[in-house]
């Protein structure tokens, strides 16, 4: 998680320019979880409106994708393509909300952190499917009851390494006898621990869930190049089509993937001044209300939404309560949507 350090010489940015469309900027003060476009079955990056307050819940999924070039080559060699990661919203103990996710930051274990420090300090794209029906009391506590007991373990590094050879439960035949639930307190890949938390919950039928077989590609889309994932789905309608989370509404970095730009209207044009340090820039923060853009370089910025004309912003640290928050930028370029990046487009389900 980035440090009010890491912001130390930037300078205040006196220019906003709101978007074509009309919409609004917000800000990570107004809603701590970010905001969703409006949701797609689709991985290219585009800003779709009407936007909306992410107002996480137990159960949703969240899918991941950066743009790594040793997994964007695993993935192509076990037939399979973006997203890449996957990871739940589980209940903790003391009630807050966290992420269950084997292979957290691409190391070789399984892993629970706070949902909000999660959202911002992933490097990458993250995409979220809501659940439509919120879980019972019961469900919920099966769910983090399952999460306590993967947390910690080691990821399932052999299994994963079987994916790209003919031993995997992933295929045109095996899929249907093979990749059974397995049950809590196991090693498990990424999607996998998604799919037996919510079988382990009574949210999915474990006599056609594979969790072993599943990839995050077939949660994003609930369309598999599997015949029998494609036949029964992992999630399927009681949960949303993913939508592409944000930390705050509006413009994006030029081939890079990350909204920069907060509320329109904040910084008067005449508000330059440099900010020496952390706690100066904290202190500037906390006059202005609470909101407000700090920038450091200014180079080669344009909205996502196709327009030429460019938008000067760098970089952007958010006071929430009274604690200033950086937002991690991706560095990467914009993924290409390939081949093995979509489902099937041609046969049917049944």
């Amino acid at each position: 998680m980035l440090t009010n350090v890491w912001w130390a010489t930037v300078i205040t940015v006196g220019h906003v320019i709101a978007p074509a469309n009309g919409n609004s900027h917000g800000t990570m003060a107004d809603a701590p979880y970010g905001f969703l476009y409006a949701p797609a079955f689709s991985l290219h990056a585009e800003l779709r409106y009407p936007a909306s307050r992410y107002t996480p819940q137990a159960g949703d999924v969240l899918l991941m994708s950066d743009t790594d070039c040793f997994w964007t080559l695993m993935y192509r060699l076990a037939f399979t393509g973006a997203p890449g990661h996957a990871g739940l919203v589980v209940p903790l103990p003391d009630g807050r909300l966290g992420v269950l996710e084997a292979g957290y930051n691409e190391t070789l274990w399984t892993r629970i952190t706070p949902l909000a420090e999660r959202l911002r300090e992933y490097p990458g794209m993250i995409w979220v499917r809501r659940r439509c029906i919120p879980l019972t009391p019961q469900q919920q506590y099966r769910l983090m009851e399952f999460a306590l007991a993967a947390a910690d373990k080691p990821y399932a590094s052999v299994r994963v390494a079987l994916q790209v050879t003919p031993l995997r439960t992933r295929g045109p035949l095996r899929t249907f006898v093979m990749g059974r639930p397995r049950g809590p307190g196991r090693r498990y890949q990424c999607a996998e621990a998604v799919v037996e938390a919510l079988v382990y919950a009574g949210l999915r039928d474990p006599r056609t869930a594979r969790p072993s077989a599943t990839y995050p590609q077939d949660l994003f889309y609930d369309r598999s190049w599997n015949r029998y994932l494609d036949r029964h789905p992992p999630l399927g309608e009681d949960w949303e089509p993913p939508a592409l989370w944000t930390p705050v509404l509006g413009w994006a970095l030029k081939g890079r993937t990350r909204a920069a730009l907060i509320a329109s209207g904040i910084l008067p044009s005449s508000d330059t001044k440099p900010l020496g340090n952390a706690t100066e820039s904290a202190n500037a923060l906390e006059s202005s209300g609470g909101s407000r853009t700090l920038s450091g370089r200014v180079d080669g910025i344009q909205p996502c939404a196709g327009s030429s004309e460019p938008v000067p912003v760098q970089g952007c640290v958010l006071l929430v309560g009274r604690k200033t928050q950086a937002i991690t930028y991706v560095e990467q370029p914009l993924k290409h949507v390939g081949v093995f990046d979509r489902p099937p487009r041609l046969g049917r389900r049944r």
